[in-house]
């Protein structure tokens, strides 16, 4: 169900996008129409991955269409130890600091 929402929010996005182009092309503003074109392939490309993931649970041609762009699923990734990106943060935020008082020293 939540796919779907998300296909006809981006759906609406899209038509309004590419209308929008269509008017400030026929109105003569070549700014306007690049601008708005531009924001319907913003909304069109994930709404072409997100209709091919949505119908390939359905059709097998999809489904081997959704394999193909996608690959195969990876492992997980393992679990990160607290301890160790609390101590890389704070290597990093030294190493910052060190280096901005040796700039003001000098």
């Amino acid at each position: 169900m939540g796919i779907w929402i998300v296909i006809i929010v981006l759906g609406i996005g899209t038509l309004s996008s590419f209308y929008m182009t269509f008017l400030a092309a026929k109105d003569g503003d070549r700014g306007g129409a690049w601008l708005f074109a531009g924001f319907g392939f913003l909304f069109g490309v994930p709404l072409c991955v997100f209709g091919i993931r949505a119908i390939a649970k359905r059709k097998a041609f999809f489904k081997t269409v959704d394999e193909r762009l996608s690959g195969k699923p990876e492992a997980q990734t393992g679990f990160v130890p607290h301890w160790f990106m609390m101590a890389a943060i704070f290597l990093i935020i030294l190493v910052l600091v060190v280096s901005l008082l040796i700039r003001l020293i000098r």
